[in-house]
């Protein structure tokens, strides 16, 4: 683990693909149209996961990065809305996600191992209920709800 690998590996790629996934396909989307969250969500999604398919060397390990990454830029979309459109929170989220993948030297593909997602999904379920739990102490309204998730 070098300096240069941190830099590349953990912050600019968060940082990039938070900008063009999240902020640009995902935010124009939702944000200055009728799309509601899960058509706009939709393509930034799909083009995140295939963005991630080089990883892969054969074809389950192939389907399993793909739904991976699906999800998560599902998840880092959700967060960046929730959040008030503060791209900051899905950076800092995709950035640490990616900073303990290579700290602990966890896999060489976003699929990973049993302790790998055993530690992803600690990860994911302190920022969905730290989300949640937030908004119900500030008496703020979730910014995704159920009559936004087709139309808006």
């Amino acid at each position: 683990m070098s300096f240069d690998t941190i830099i590349i590996n953990t912050i600019s790629s968060a940082f990039f693909e938070e900008l063009i996934f999240r902020g640009f396909l995902f935010g124009m989307l939702y944000r200055f149209t009728h799309l509601g969250f899960l058509p706009a969500v939709f393509l930034g999604s799909l083009l995140f996961g295939i963005a991630h398919l080089y990883q892969s060397t054969d074809t389950t390990e192939l389907a399993g990065i793909f739904i991976m990454t699906f999800l998560g830029s599902i998840l880092f979309a959700w967060i960046y809305s929730e959040w008030n459109f503060n791209l900051w929170t899905a950076i800092f989220l995709h950035c640490f996600m990616n900073l303990y993948w290579l700290i602990f030297n966890v896999d060489d593909t976003a699929l990973g191992g049993i302790y790998a997602n055993a530690f992803r999904f600690a990860t994911i379920f302190i920022a969905i209920a730290g989300t949640i739990i937030y908004k119900q102490k500030f008496n703020i309204p979730m910014s995704i709800s159920r009559k936004d998730w087709w139309l808006k």
